[in-house]
């Protein structure tokens, strides 16, 4: 099969587990927002409050009067394309694949809660660079963390052993084949 054709099925099929996913995902967004924000809650300052509604999360800071929102399912979107990526990597037994999913999900979680953090500081002053990063890592995170686990199956040359030169000697063989080597001194 073309590396055109695998590429076509493989995309193909991330598409399809993202359709799968996404028909069941809004009974599940909101509860992931909830643990989202509990967890962005245990480890912020005391100065920013959190409080989810449905795939939605307030940020308001203390002691000022305004508040913004901060909307999650950019951020989970991300986690489905992650989840499809890896269980459709080609060349991967499937507990492998599961296991990636379980640990790639962790770190994009991770990811999800320094991204609301780093949003939630920055909403008032709405740095242009701080808000790119987030806005580009967003999408590009769940795709590096993929590359992460299956770069190596994607390209397996990167698996093999790289190949000894063997160096021959004037007569002949490899050098150093015999089982006593000859030094300079006999």
């Amino acid at each position: 099969m073309s590396v055109q054709r695998k590429l076509f099925f493989f995309v193909l099929k991330v598409f399809l587990v993202i359709l799968v996913f996404s028909s069941f995902w809004p009974f599940v967004a909101p509860s992931y927002t909830s643990v989202l924000t509990m967890a962005s809650d245990a480890v912020s300052s005391d100065t920013l409050l959190f409080n989810p509604n449905g795939t939605t999360i307030h940020v308001q800071i203390r002691g000022v009067a305004e508040g913004a929102s901060l909307y999650t399912m950019p951020l989970q979107g991300g986690l489905l394309l992650l989840m499809a990526l890896i269980l459709v990597t080609p060349g991967v037994p499937i507990v492998r694949r599961l296991a990636y999913a379980v640990l790639g999900g962790a770190i994009i979680f991770g990811i999800h809660i320094i991204s609301i953090l780093v949003l939630s500081h920055e909403m008032l002053s709405m740095r242009p660079l701080v808000v790119l990063f987030a806005s580009v890592g967003i999408d590009l995170f769940p795709v590096l963390v993929w590359l992460l686990f299956s770069a190596r199956y994607w390209w397996p040359e990167m698996r093999q052993a790289v190949p000894v030169p063997v160096v021959m000697e004037a007569e002949g063989g490899p050098k150093g084949d015999s089982p006593v080597e000859s030094g300079p001194d006999s």
